[in-house]
């Protein structure tokens, strides 16, 4: 992952933004303002957890990355797909949340795990991203993470979880050329993926094909082990 040089992600990476206010937004609407222990995994430079913060109160919060931003020096980093055998896997918490990035991880390996470390009234508040996202790019370099469907997602989640909410939305963002596309993949990290070098031909080729459009497919994942 290339999220380390990203530079101004906060200014490019509008969708994650819109993400992260939607996943608050759910939490507003259960009213529930009083968490004991939050955990947040891939917090990255913390823009979410500014959001999060902005509406809720809390008297621990335990974040994690894979990546060390040297922001926060309370970031506990290791990888996620590992947290089975971390120590924090046998700690509870009331909320354990995470924005935009589950699609880079095991879900069906580290959801066990996530569950187990719930309290039985607690809430798992996650975004992710569907099977439509950056089709362009899938269908124009063959390049593409995982994505889940809805029913997918629903089946894995209700092995661990009561009472599962998932909602999804398709969003469309419009450039002024192909370069600016994958310029601003570049500048939110995607690059990663490893579809790089360009050339104008593949640039032109794009243009063509999707009028410099590029889709977005975010996934919003409410869960509670106990329905009241």
């Amino acid at each position: 992952m290339n999220f380390l040089k990203a530079k101004d992600y906060k200014k490019h990476a509008k969708i994650q933004h819109l993400m992260a206010l939607k996943l608050c937004l759910e939490l507003q609407n259960l009213k529930q303002k009083h968490f004991k222990r939050v955990f947040e995994f891939g917090c990255a430079r913390r823009e979410f957890t500014q959001e999060l913060e902005k509406i809720i109160s809390f008297d621990e919060y335990l974040k994690n990355d894979i990546l060390d931003y040297g922001i926060d020096l309370k970031v506990q980093i290791f990888d996620m797909n590992k947290l089975s055998k971390h120590d924090l896997s046998k700690e509870k918490f009331d909320l354990i949340t995470s924005n935009a990035t589950l699609q880079w991880l095991d879900l069906e390996h580290i959801l066990p795990t996530l569950a187990n470390m719930l309290d039985e009234k607690g809430i798992l508040l996650l975004s992710t991203f569907g099977k439509q996202n950056l089709k362009e790019i899938k269908q124009s370099t063959g390049f593409s993470l995982k994505y889940f469907n809805i029913p997918n997602l629903k089946q894995i989640f209700k092995k661990y979880f009561s009472h599962v909410q998932i909602m999804e939305e398709i969003i469309v963002l419009e450039f002024n050329s192909a370069l600016e596309v994958f310029r601003h993949l570049k500048l939110t990290g995607v690059n990663s993926l490893g579809f790089y070098p360009l050339n104008k031909k593949f640039l032109k080729d794009y243009e063509e094909k999707f009028q410099n459009k590029l889709t977005y497919h975010p996934i919003y994942i409410l869960c509670k082990k106990d329905i009241q």
